[in-house]
């Protein structure tokens, strides 16, 4: 996640491979927030990385695109090609009530490598928590892609340069919201 960006085209980068293991009363949590419309905004662009690929595990479990057998692993574009590929893409709580119906009882684990960059369209995220990014690394493809709008994103940190904010991990913290329609 912290590394730069060295390539001339963001699809010659390798993202790297992230583990995790959610809950299931996290994800009945989240459920729950979505059915009442709350919003779903995680702390940290691993948090997002994480939620995006609960949706996409879940719409590959509705597309019959794998067992409930199998270990969750999402590719680094997956995500861009099974939403070309899905003939009806399901609401973000028709995935997570899928994940709910497999595996064991206690948590869903899986892998990530997910990239997301302009372009993508959030299925589950309402915004993010997250500190000021270094430029030229996916954390801030990331954050563009919320942002949807390179100009906004320029604004933001030209301003955070000038107010003189602390940036990385130990730096000040930003609340992005979905400028998506």
């Amino acid at each position: 996640t912290f590394r730069p960006i060295t390539v001339d085209k963001i699809s010659s980068h390798k993202m790297h491979r992230e583990q995790f293991s959610v809950d299931k009363e996290s994800i009945k949590e989240i459920l729950a927030s979505l059915e009442e419309g709350k919003p779903i905004i995680p702390v940290g662009t691993t948090s997002v990385r994480v939620l995006e690929s609960l949706y996409w595990f879940g719409s590959k479990l509705l597309n019959n695109e794998f067992s409930s057998n199998v270990c969750f692993d999402l590719g680094q574009w997956e995500s861009y090609l099974l939403e070309q590929e899905f003939k009806r893409l399901p609401s973000a709580a028709e995935s997570l009530a899928a994940l709910l119906k497999v595996g064991d009882d206690i948590a869903i684990k899986g892998s990530t490598s997910m990239c997301i960059a302009p372009g993508y369209k959030f299925r589950l995220c309402d915004g993010l928590i997250t500190n000021f990014h270094q430029p030229h690394s996916t954390l801030m493809l990331l954050v563009g892609a919320l942002m949807n709008s390179p100009e906004t994103c320029k604004e933001t940190y030209s301003h955070a340069v000038k107010e003189k904010y602390r940036f990385l991990s130990f730096g000040d913290a930003s609340l992005i919201l979905n400028c998506q329609e």
